[in-house]
């Protein structure tokens, strides 16, 4: 799965960083398919998660700021990816298949980004429209 514009929720700094998360899903893939050896999948998902784990907090942070009335809930769903990653390293240092692992990423980014995140893409549309432009500007 590549990226394309019709991912993007107008929000820069979220765009960058969702194109970033696929880059390294990307890299994953490449390693998946090359049969690449477990220590470089495994450097490759290391990369992810963390990669991950900091746009989730930059989410968060965002969230919190403007105040977003659904940002209890989408907090819990972050807690809850970040649970299964948890689950799927396990699962990939006991020899799962990392085509698991690399379905599980890209159905996490169609249903969370495409959907949870497209809802708070909208209310700053709507509430914080200046968080729209590019860099911030007015």
């Amino acid at each position: 799965m590549k990226w394309n514009n019709s991912f993007a929720l107008g929000i820069e700094v979220i765009d960058a960083q969702h194109k970033k998360i696929f880059e390294r899903l990307l890299a994953i893939e490449n390693a998946v398919t090359k049969r690449d050896p477990w220590h470089i999948l495994r450097f490759q998902l290391d990369e992810l998660a963390a990669y991950m784990k900091f746009h989730l907090a930059v989410e968060e942070a965002m969230l919190e700021i403007i105040r977003y009335p659904g940002r209890s809930e989408h907090l819990e769903s972050h807690a809850r990816i970040l649970d299964q990653v948890a689950e799927l390293e396990s699962a990939l240092k006991e020899n799962s298949k990392a085509e698991d692992l690399v379905r599980f990423f890209e159905n996490w980014f169609l249903k969370h980004v495409l959907a949870a995140d497209r809802r708070y893409a909208e209310y700053v549309e709507r509430e914080l429209p200046a968080l729209m432009e590019p860099d911030g500007a007015s």
